[in-house]
């Protein structure tokens, strides 16, 4: 075997971040992105991302819009995938996660999980010459499967100063007969201030020959150094290298001779990316830490920087750019996908302009609730970045209910238990935290008695509430908030609501440290009158209305689920960490596993039917399986449904379940309704809001730049040194006073934008749908507008009113083909006679998709 001196690799590895349900989750960061080899005929792009667990994401629109992919998997970190060489005939695509890795033979609508490394964390595959046998790469070593079975790869290379279980990220890249093998290794990241700051401790790239058996290195050049990626052209001529000094360096020889074409200073390129026509177009693609895109269109001799829209940026980890990915077609769509620590990014004119993509689905429900009462039809669902949404006739239509109130994304949100009088629901938003509406949502109102952050005098983030069941005699919420550790705030604070006293008193439960994974409360009428509590350090039980608490169980519980004939059975049941089950049958004073007729399922939620003491009906949320429902308190199961949908919270059942058979269930899809006893699903929730939020609209000036509608970004990245001022003042470059976010309850999500903007700058929605509304609030002040759709004129709209008018509708169209379109708002200068300026408003856009 040849053995050269073995280069260092380091790759960044978007998997960098250990996560658990107890932590505030990065929930944007992208851990794998890859584009279908057919990408152009079939729009396919796999992502994977966290949001309250991990969550993997598939596009059939082409990245424009993302829903779940979940059918047959486990709940774990998918870290990247591999499609078959035949892809277009086969429809194979491999998947590799933290816990072994799955293959789908249906373009991946359906995934099964491989027999074998089924414990392990796959790294990365690769298929073999024979285009039939595939490479494996795990923690542990290089190996080959094929029609001989698993054969361990021979002479694989391991460094002697670290485990192979410190492995952080792998990837495997064959160019005929040359397999390279990347191996990274981190420290332990530090944190400043709720960041991680990841450090390189080592890497290597090995090289086999395929034909040979014999392992090979990349050069002497750099064996002392850090290289942070590594690309190699389709026809093996080209070979690129970043190094975490800020420079880049090229081989036209087969990694025999190098030659720097790049550099940064205090920044240095941790993707690179050569387009898959490289021998043709020359394009290379390079990501920084810092999270700005270079281009080159005559393989590195030349750069310019290309990164319009990339101007999002969040404090979670310190390095930014963790995928670029080409379409197999850039030769004509001229489409590159960037994934960051903020999310998808799509460009379709080679980098002059990026997108944000929202690979959360704004559909997403997290709840849903039908008002109770015989009479009622009303449905009510809160959603992810979409906000509040009500239906009148049982789920058919929906409209929006943001009027007023700041959540976009709320963390919590329940219907007062004596709703049929009093008509009154509550939302937790995760950053103002408690709104009520006593109006069926027609109208909010911010409990300002129950904000806990002016009571510790800092900001804090709002993360769990519950009701109590007797609401109507003793007004009690309990709520739960964690640090907001960028603004310094390391305390998590546990607090009881009095609506009626308007009092407010910190609760202690467990150690200071512990986090509220949900409250729970013994059935409305019940004898007892308990609270408990779903916690890291395992379950609590109050006696008093939370005065004091006993640890009942120290193991860990996610969720509790109380049993609505609890009186007679004592019922408790509490999912852990790991998607198993405990169950108490004394009230809740002893807890022990059970299995409940459902091994081996990762169990999300559970549901009691509310006629449980006659129905002994069951229903069971699960990762990738669906719905299960149990008719005899969980003896037996069968599939009630929704195969690979993930509930938030579980289904949830109209008013005159026993009649008209209504479910519903908050997926990351949307809300779907049946009617049918569970024999078939259909996603009801059809239009969606588009709020005042970054990053849902986009300001850009004349010449087509994005203007940052996000206050205050350099300065925070300064803060973190993560700012860099050569293309930073560029890219975050302002116009004083051009626009302001205006307060009112009388405006969608409480604000809307404002924009004092010369002629020719513009809003811009970008949609994937089949219709739009434009909202704007109408002023004294305001101009003219021009809209514009799909870059064709619709007309003008004029913004002004002698007094203020809320929830406009200044443009709308329906009946759009099913595509992606642009929507522009665009200022004239001009303005009615009567107005005293020129500005323009925008305060939503509601998106249709039928």
């Amino acid at each position: 075997m040849n053995r050269r001196c073995l280069a260092t690799f380091v790759a960044f590895a978007a998997h960098f971040l250990a996560v658990t349900c107890q932590a505030h989750v990065p929930h944007d960061i992208i851990y794998s992105l890859d584009v279908s080899p057919t990408f152009h005929n079939d729009g396919l792009v796999f992502a994977s991302s966290t949001q309250f667990g991990e969550a993997h994401l598939m596009s059939s629109t082409f990245g424009e819009t993302f829903s779940e992919s979940h059918a047959g998997m486990q709940q774990t970190l998918v870290t990247g995938h591999t499609f078959s060489p035949n892809f277009s005939t086969d429809g194979i695509v491999y998947m590799v996660t933290h816990q072994g890795y799955y293959k789908s033979v249906d373009r991946g609508r359906n995934w099964e999980k491989q027999k074998d490394f089924a414990d392990e964390q796959v790294l990365s595959i690769c298929f073999a010459n024979d285009e039939t046998s595939i490479y494996v790469l795990t923690r542990n070593g290089l190996h080959r499967i094929g029609s001989d079975g698993l054969q361990s790869v021979d002479g694989y290379p391991h460094q002697d100063d670290v485990a192979p279980s410190d492995v952080t990220f792998g990837k495997l890249q064959r160019v005929g007969n040359r397999l390279f093998v990347h191996q990274v290794f981190y420290e332990t990241p530090k944190r400043k201030n709720g960041m991680d700051l990841v450090d390189y401790r080592t890497g290597t790239v090995h090289v086999l020959d395929t034909d040979r058996g014999e392992w090979d290195s990349v050069g002497d050049l750099f064996a002392s150094k850090v290289i942070t990626d590594f690309d190699v052209s389709a026809d093996g001529h080209t070979a690129l290298i970043a190094l975490k000094d800020g420079t880049v360096q090229r081989s036209v020889d087969q990694c025999q001779t190098w030659t720097q074409i790049f550099s940064r200073k205090d920044d240095f390129v941790c993707k690179l990316k050569m387009s898959p026509d490289f021998s043709d177009d020359q394009t290379i693609a390079c990501g920084t830490a810092k999270g700005f895109v270079f281009l080159s269109q005559n393989g590195g001799d030349d750069w310019t920087v290309r990164s319009n829209g990339l101007s999002r940026w969040v404090h979670h980890v310190n390095i930014l750019i963790n995928q670029i990915a080409f379409s197999p077609n850039y030769r004509n769509d001229k489409t590159i996908f960037l994934g960051k620590t903020t999310g998808v990014y799509k460009t379709t004119d080679s980098g002059k302009f990026w997108r944000h993509i929202n690979v959360w689905n704004p559909k997403w429900g997290y709840f849903v609730y039908p008002a109770p009462g015989e009479p009622s039809r009303d449905v009510f669902a809160a959603t992810y970045n979409g906000g509040i949404y009500r239906s009148h006739d049982n789920g058919m239509t929906w409209n929006s209910a943001n009027i007023g109130i700041t959540s976009a994304f709320a963390n919590g949100m329940e219907l007062s238990p004596n709703y049929e009088v009093d008509k009154t629901i509550f939302v937790l938003d995760i950053a103002t935290g408690l709104y009520r509406s006593a109006d069926a949502g027609r109208s909010w109102s911010h409990v300002v008695q129950a904000d806990t952050a002016k009571v510790i005098g800092k900001p804090v983030l709002y993360r769990k509430m519950g009701v109590s069941p007797d609401f109507a005699d003793d007004g009690l919420i309990f709520l739960f908030s964690v640090p907001r550790r960028i603004l310094g705030v390391p305390e998590k604070h546990v607090w009881r609501f009095n609506d009626k006293t308007k009092e407010l008193s910190q609760l202690s439960i467990g150690k200071s440290n512990n986090y509220i994974n949900r409250f729970a409360f013994t059935p409305q009428g019940s004898k007892q009158k308990l609270v408990f509590a779903a916690t890291a350090q395992g379950i609590f039980r109050s006696e008093d209305a939370g005065e004091s608490w006993t640890q009942v169980s120290p193991i860990g519980s996610q969720k509790l689920f109380v049993s609505p004939d609890f009186d007679e059975d004592g019922l408790v049941y509490s999912m852990d960490a790991g998607g198993r089950l405990h169950r108490s049958i004394d009230e809740g004073q002893t807890f022990e596993p059970t299995k409940l007729g459902l091994d081996g399922k990762y169990i999300d939620n559970l549901t009691f039917s509310p006629r449980y003491a006659d129905d002994q009906t069951l229903f069971a949320s699960t990762f990738g399986e669906g719905v299960f429902r149990s008719q005899d308190a969980g003896r037996s199961w069968s599939h009630f449904g929704l195969r690979g949908k993930w509930l938030y919270s579980g289904p949830a059942f109209s008013s005159g379940d026993g009649d008209d058979s209504v479910f519903f269930a908050p997926t990351v899809d949307g809300i779907y309704r049946s009617t049918d006893d569970g024999r078939s699903w259909s996603n009801v929730l059809r239009t969606i809001q588009r709020l005042p939020k970054v990053p849902l609209l986009t300001l850009r000036d004349p010449n087509g730049k994005e203007i940052p509608l996000t206050f205050g970004t350099p300065e925070e990245m300064k803060r973190y040194d993560a700012y860099d001022a050569e293309v930073g003042d560029v890219i975050f470059a302002r116009t004083p006073n051009l626009f302001q976010k205006i307060k009112s309850p009388h405006a969608y999500l409480a604000s809307y934008y404002k924009f004092r903007a010369n002629p020719g700058y513009a809003v811009e929605i970008h949609f994937y749908g089949t219709g739009v509304e434009y909202k704007c609030v109408q002023s004294a002040d305001l101009g003219i507008v021009d809209i514009e759709l799909d870059g064709k004129p619709q007309g003008q709209f004029d913004l002004y009113s002698e007094r203020d008018r809320f929830d406009v509708t200044g443009y709308e169209r329906q009946n759009l083909k099913q595509d992606y379109h642009v929507l522009r708002i665009v200022a004239t200068g001009e303005k009615n006679q009567e107005s005293s300026g020129t500005a323009m408003t925008f305060n939503a856009a509601n998106i249709t998709n039928d």
